[in-house]
């Protein structure tokens, strides 16, 4: 009898309807690269903490996940190839990507794809591309070193060889912009602090701050940013 049971209960399980296929995720809204000067400084690109191309999009309701396609130029034209799952996790960070495998002064392009748990992936996100190139490397103030307001001068060199620079200011404990400022140079570089008579606020005495130079080329989705380097006014 109790095998009898057993079979019975094997066909209505063998039996049952298939579960219902999901539709195909909505298409990925990827974050462009921001303008150089831009004060939000949010997006796709260059990144402070290592050398790499981050890609950002939004979350995409139902989304098991997201595939990253990552293309070359290849003689006349771009050549797109899947390279990386970034799985949709709760409580886990699932909308960027830094792709550190890359070369210096190499142009690669990049979309999106959601894909639901039957793997059916919805429409490709816009497409942004970039070129990476070598860090500025931070010279004086030196890291956690003390100041004065001042005679605060910022100092760094630049391994590629000079061009067009952008120096960002701000409260390391509020972390607002105080200054912002473009610089162009194939030599010498250096910039004093406020030179411009731009900044938000004075410098504070006691204040801790945080200063970072990017390598940029306007127009061009490509460029660096330096670490960012600490420093105190005395």
């Amino acid at each position: 009898m109790k095998k009898f049971f057993y079979i019975v209960l094997l066909l209505l399980f063998s039996c049952s309807p298939n579960r219902e296929s999901l539709p195909a995720p909505e298409k990925v809204k990827i974050y462009p690269v921001p303008d150089p000067l831009s004060e939000v400084d949010l997006g796709s690109g260059a990144v402070p903490e290592v050398d790499g191309i981050k890609i950002v999009w939004g979350k995409v309701q139902n989304a098991n996940g997201y595939k990253i396609y990552r293309g070359e130029m290849k003689t006349d034209k771009v050549e797109f190839q899947f390279y990386y799952d970034v799985s949709a996790k709760a409580g886990i960070a699932d909308t960027f990507f830094i792709d550190r495998a890359v070369e210096f002064r190499k142009r690669y392009f990049y979309f999106v794809r959601a894909y639901n748990r039957d793997n059916v992936e919805g429409a490709p996100s816009d497409t942004i591309s970039f070129e990476l190139y070598l860090k500025p490397r931070l010279i004086s103030p030196g890291n956690n070193s003390q100041v004065r307001a001042d005679t605060l001068i910022f100092r760094w060199d630049d391994p590629n060889g000079g061009g067009d620079f952008v120096i960002r200011v701000k409260n390391s404990q509020t972390d607002s912009l105080i200054w912002i400022y473009s610089y162009r140079s194939f030599g010498e570089f250096s910039v004093n602090f406020n030179v411009d008579s731009k900044a938000r606020e004075n410098l504070v005495s006691g204040g801790q701050y945080k200063w970072r130079v990017d390598r940029v080329q306007f127009g061009q989705n490509a460029g660096s940013k330096s670490n960012w380097g600490v420093f105190y006014v005395k």
